[in-house]
């Protein structure tokens, strides 16, 4: 094991007097509110989202449904989606034209798979739709009426 260091009396109230600037800090500024907990997302499938588990992975978002909670082994509402990837394998559908305008590699979209509605963020990015996929999973959208 390493030493463990040693300040000096100087140090020590170099580092309290920091400590307590944060402290102050923390207390004067104005609470978080939270105004929307709910996530906005667009009211009609299909639509792009950002998936919360490793790294916020874009996903195309195509219809609701339960889904099962695997760490409370309940069904709760989610989303069924299609992870969006660069990598290309014999079942994966290449999406054509490239939704995202920022990058020139082709993409492929994995199977649909149902996954909690708490793990989506919404998209904070401007993809586009290609016509394709609009019109496969617009049909979706006649559970609201």
């Amino acid at each position: 094991m390493g030493k463990k260091k040693k300040y000096t009396q100087q140090q020590l109230a170099i580092i309290r007097r920091n400590y307590a600037q944060k402290a102050a800090q923390k207390k004067n500024s104005p609470p978080i509110k939270a105004t929307d907990s709910k996530k906005q997302f667009p009211e009609e499938f299909p639509f792009w989202a950002r998936l919360k588990i490793s790294k916020n992975r874009p996903t195309l978002v195509i219809d609701e449904a339960l889904a099962k909670n695997t760490k409370k082994k309940k069904m709760e509402e989610g989303f069924v989606h299609r992870e969006v990837i660069h990598t290309k394998k014999s079942d994966y559908e290449e999406v054509n034209p490239n939704p995202d305008p920022n990058d020139d590699r082709p993409m492929f979209l994995k199977r649909p798979t149902k996954t909690p509605q708490r793990l989506f963020n919404p998209m904070n990015e401007e993809w586009s739709m290609p016509e394709e996929l609009r019109q496969r999973y617009e049909k979706n959208n006649h559970k609201k009426e």
